[in-house]
């Protein structure tokens, strides 16, 4: 029955094979590249979504903090923190209440987490300064000679580019709002608390570099 069966390989077109082989590896790698671009369109949706929960957590901690920032802004306006016209040192007089030194404590804390998560893009750091930058920096004319007086008593240099580190991602992203915001809107918030205004020629970009910490030794006092 099977004796009239043969195979005859020397007829076989063994180019049609290679050329099925070939559409075959095309539509393989056209599936492989379309499944690797709905991944990365699903990766990027899902970063997109956690920078949106972020930013909003972030706004939303600073909407819960407006009542604190008034308090300190206001006590700024009617008198500094402490009596230091020549420099800061800490046999000064100190003019805030308990109430407001409370405040204090509890915006700085919030506004350094901001702070540093705004400048490792954790958050959107252009998002935030454009939503909430005039009222952080507000808060940090307001706050920033509490803030070296804080660092006196921890021992460290008044300065970030000598070695200070307590509240340095608060000041640090202070800066970073006076470089990229509008000069107009910085002017407006330095005027309230009577600073010298900034000068367009002056507001120039520069790298954060002087920022590193130079010094580790600390006292924690978070």
């Amino acid at each position: 029955m099977f004796d009239e069966f043969k195979v005859q390989l020397t007829t076989f077109d063994w180019n049609g094979v290679s050329g099925l082989s070939n559409i075959l590896m095309v539509i393989l790698t056209a599936l492989l590249l379309l499944g690797l671009r709905q991944g990365a369109n699903n990766i990027k949706e899902s970063s997109l979504s956690r920078d949106a929960d972020i930013l909003r957590w972030a706004m939303a901690e600073m909407d819960l903090l407006k009542p604190a920032i008034r308090l300190i802004t206001d006590a700024h306006k009617k008198h500094a923190y402490c009596d230091c016209s020549n420099g800061h040192v800490i046999q000064s007089n100190y003019f805030w209440n308990q109430e407001e030194l409370n405040a204090a404590q509890e915006v700085s804390v919030k506004l350094q987490r901001i702070g540093y998560m705004a400048l490792h893009n954790l958050i959107s750091r252009n998002h935030f300064m454009n939503v909430w930058g005039p009222m952080y920096l507000s808060t940090w004319y307001a706050l920033e000679p509490w803030v070296k007086h804080k660092r006196l008593d921890l021992e460290e240099p008044l300065a970030i580019e000598d070695g200070a580190y307590s509240r340095i991602y608060f000041e640090q992203f202070a800066i970073f709002c006076e470089l990229n915001m509008p000069i107009v809107l910085i002017n407006n918030e330095r005027k309230r608390f009577n600073i010298p205004l900034l000068q367009p020629q002056k507001k120039t970009k520069q790298r954060f570099s002087f920022l590193k910490i130079k010094n580790n030794k600390e006292k924690l006092d978070i």
